[in-house]
């Protein structure tokens, strides 16, 4: 029979059928005959003969002792090769019919349940459990997942409530629980899982402490989602404690006390990312530490260690973890891409860039590389490799053009060369993806917000306020998005809260700005409001209050653009300066390059050139091919009188657009007017109104003047 199955392996069919023969005719009559039936059946399976594998294993009757496993057999080909649900089902039905037990019950509950018939599994549950009686777990589990796959709720609610008052067993309340969380009734879920905490609160027996170890992980999730976050902490640091008595008790080198280590060690990565979304770096890192002496060989823990030197600027000790994280998985491609930030982040530009090109000659389709490839290619003003790249991936697999990661990728270059409408289509395509779909939404969400990406809340370079009504769909559109993102679950509540609070800023409206700067403030960290207040009336070229830490740069932002709205520029400057300095990380870099522009735009509207200069100048170091940041630098020189220069940046902004940008045309035919380079002039006009026939003022207060200026 082993023979047989090797040779199945290796496709050897025809060798393995003439084995099965010689088997057949030497086995006939013996026990080891009901096993070569099956095998045969797979044998004919494998040939692409499911009817023949259905007409051996048909003749198998309930009096044999293989007949259950010919029926599953049966069912199986039925399902898998025959796309027949019906006999798939009749086949469960029959192998009830010969013995009606709880086990064959429930393997017919199992079918249903496997085909979407949740309603029909319920039924025959439930026989089976009055067969076996009501103590059966296993079964009792089952049938609450059949109830809450049928969306009935409330009969699942009850089912649970009473199963666990029967049974007295843990994982029936923990599933209650888990149900009430998911139902958002925290108050019932809450108490359910405080009853057996208050009753022993010092348990000695290990069942008893494995159970309260999972109810505290609960409790603490259930604490979180509601925004509590010191809670939720002390929630998981008992459970810690808990874990740490259950290690004691067990044996040293057993398995037992091994997947209790590694269970503490999951409790400290859970403590360490609540404290990484309060920006506790210090205590993070110890957490971290801490699960790797329990789990020595836990990925997760050296890969968030990394991510916390990078966001440190510990570059050493990131390249540390990085190889410490590529001895356990050397294809582990979030150190891959780390190591290569790294490269970045200490200026070897050129080596940070091949080793993104030859991780994509050797995968093509590698989207998070290439995502993060067009990122540094953009920045580093290799804009030119991206088509090329973009181009090998549908090159190597035609069938990328659907793919969510090529379209996310292929957004990501649009939305940067200002092909917004393009750029959403291809976002919209990859939204409903689980790994792509999070930041193609919220990317959406700031298209659909700024669709010009100009410095909002700006008002040195912006012509015009832009229309109330586009802008009002605009927000509409962005809050239809922001469902979606809610329904992406607890690892985008961060992400949630900014979006939802960016979108109350657009709105305009005057309660719902107030409210978004209270939100916002809370995220920045503790004293924002204060910090800023404390400076106001001193000089304000003096930095906030640096003390303080930015929990959230990209809350800075929203904050500065409500103060805008609000005309408060002071405010809206003096939150702003309490980033100038702040460490610059890729995660980060987008937030902060945005905060700088508002803040150089509010240096422009008080005619402060130097510190306008400066900051673009620290943008430009970032990003070399910042779109904003040249214009604002063209700006800056065309108030001056500096034509000459101002053209240069203006030309730069238009060829980073692809050309595509009327507002940086315009500005840029006007400075070639200005500095004579009127055929210059006149071509930027005509791209302009090829693409834009109807743009304001273009034609008569720039073109017919160059033209004038051409034939005098």
């Amino acid at each position: 029979m082993q023979l047989i199955d090797c040779l199945q392996t290796l496709k050897r069919t025809h060798e393995a059928e003439s084995v099965m023969q010689s088997a057949m005719e030497q086995w006939r009559g013996k026990p080891e005959e009901e096993k070569l039936i099956l095998l045969n059946a797979q044998l004919q399976v494998s040939k692409g003969d499911p009817d023949g594998a259905l007409a051996i294993l048909s003749k198998v009757s309930p009096d044999q002792p293989n007949y259950q496993n010919a029926r599953i057999k049966m069912a199986e080909i039925y399902l898998e090769e025959k796309k027949d649900k019906r006999m798939f089902t009749l086949c469960y039905r029959e192998l009830m019919n010969s013995s009606q037990t709880p086990s064959n019950l429930t393997l017919l509950g199992d079918a249903y349940m496997s085909i979407q018939e949740p309603d029909k599994a319920i039924e025959v549950y439930e026989k089976a459990l009055k067969l076996s009686g009501s103590r059966d777990i296993a079964l009792t589990e089952k049938i609450g997942e059949a109830y809450v796959n049928c969306h009935l709720f409330s009969k699942a609610v009850n089912f649970y409530e009473s199963a666990m008052n029967s049974n007295k067993d843990s994982k029936m309340r923990l599933k209650l629980a888990g149900l009430l969380l998911k139902l958002g009734n925290s108050e019932k879920c809450e108490r359910i899982l405080r009853q057996p905490l208050n009753d022993d609160p010092a348990p000695i027996d290990s069942l008893v402490i494995s159970a309260h170890v999972q109810y505290l992980q609960l409790l603490s999730k259930l604490h979180l989602e509601n925004g509590k976050i010191t809670e939720s902490l002390e929630d998981l640091h008992n459970a810690k404690q808990l874990q740490l008595k259950l290690i004691q008790k067990n044996v040293s080198d057993s398995p037992a006390n091994t997947q209790a280590k590694k269970e503490v060690a999951k409790i400290d990565c859970m403590m360490a990312e609540l404290r990484m979304t309060r920006r506790e770096m210090k205590e993070a890192l110890e957490l971290y530490n801490d699960a790797l002496s329990y789990e020595p060989t836990n990925l997760k823990a050296v890969l968030a260690m990394a991510n916390i030197h990078l966001i440190c600027n510990r570059l050493n000790k990131c390249q540390e973890s990085c190889k410490q994280a590529l001895v356990m998985d050397r294809h582990n491609e979030q150190a891959i891409l780390m190591m290569a930030d790294l490269m970045y982040l200490q200026n070897d530009v050129d080596g940070a860039m091949v080793h993104f090109v030859n991780l994509l000659d050797k995968f093509p389709n590698h989207y998070h590389a290439l995502a993060r490839y067009i990122e540094l290619a953009w920045r580093n003003g290799h804009v030119e490799q991206v088509e090329k790249q973009l181009n090998r991936a549908l090159e190597h697999n035609p069938r990328a053009i659907v793919d969510s990661g090529y379209n996310y990728c292929k957004a990501l270059h649009q939305w940067y060369s200002g092909e917004t409408n393009s750029a959403l289509q291809s976002f919209n395509r990859a939204r409903k993806d689980s790994e792509w779909g999070e930041k193609s939404i919220c990317n959406m969400i700031e298209i659909c917000l700024n669709p010009d990406n100009e410095v909002l809340g700006g008002e040195s370079i912006d012509f015009e306020d832009g229309d109330p009504a586009d802008r009002e769909i605009g927000v509409k559109t962005a809050e239809r998005f922001l469902n979606e993102l809610r329904l992406k679950g607890q690892n985008s509540e961060n992400r949630y809260q900014l979006m939802e609070n960016f979108i109350m800023v657009s709105s305009r409206d005057k309660n719902k700005v107030q409210q978004a700067v209270q939100n916002l403030l809370l995220m920045i960290g503790p004293d924002s409001d204060d910090s800023i207040r404390k400076n106001k009336n001193n000089n304000p070229d003096i930095d906030g209050n640096k003390d303080t830490p930015v929990l959230s740069v990209g809350a800075v932002l929203g904050v500065a653009r409500a103060y805008m709205l609000q005309k408060n520029v002071q405010k809206a400057k003096q939150i702003l300066k309490r980033i100038v300095n702040h460490p610059w990380s890729l995660e980060d870099a987008d937030y902060l390059e945005k905060c700088w522009l508002l803040l150089a735009d509010i240096y422009i509207m008080q005619n402060k050139p130097e510190q306008t200069s400066n900051i673009l100048k620290t943008v430009l170091s970032k990003n070399k091919c910042s779109l904003k940041a040249y214009e604002l630098l063209g700006y800056l020189n065309e108030k001056e009188g500096k034509f000459v220069e101002s053209a240069e940046c203006y030309e730069t902004a238009w060829k980073l657009s692809s050309k595509n940008n009327p507002i940086v045309g315009y500005k840029l035919a006007y400075n070639f007017l200005k500095c004579r380079r009127l055929f210059d002039c006149l071509e930027v006009c005509r791209h302009v109104l090829d693409k834009y026939p109807s743009y304001p003022r273009i034609k008569k207060e720039i073109m017919e003047k160059a033209r004038m200026q051409l034939r005098s």
